[in-house]
């Protein structure tokens, strides 16, 4: 079973998981199922031990998973593909299709906002792509 309690995970002031509670029983399919940027895949990345619980606990069959690393712990993760730079922030990846215009500093920054504003990505720019939430 895999009991999560009152499990929070901060990113300074973002709360990504506010409080969650659940229980997945041994033969039970499980749906976690809500909008984009809500906290699924924080959640289990958490689960799976590739991240760690600001506030809260983990179970895996009566075992807390604190201070377990991923490899060590009986859950897995399938990630989605990105097709990204991760060594780059929000905006460098948004931004390195524009390199081959040469366009002004002013106005590759005008674009890059542009389009972080068209995906509801306003004010993430400074952060890691792979921080984003993918679904």
């Amino acid at each position: 079973m895999i009991e999560i309690r009152d499990v929070t995970r901060s990113y300074g002031s973002f709360k990504a998981l506010d409080s969650a509670s659940l229980a997945i029983r041994e033969g039970e399919f499980f749906s976690l199922l809500g909008p984009s940027g809500c906290g699924k895949t924080t959640l289990l990345r958490m689960i799976a031990g590739f991240d760690t619980p600001t506030s809260g606990s983990i179970a895996v069959d009566g075992q807390p998973m604190d201070g377990i690393p991923a490899n060590r712990r009986p859950t897995n993760m399938v990630f989605q593909s990105y097709a990204i730079f991760p060594h780059l922030n929000v905006e460098q990846n948004v931004a390195y299709g524009l390199r081959r215009l040469k366009l002004a500093a002013g106005e590759e920054k005008r674009r890059v906002e542009e389009a972080l504003a068209q995906v509801s990505l306003t004010g993430l720019g400074k952060r890691r792509a792979t921080e984003l939430s993918g679904g």
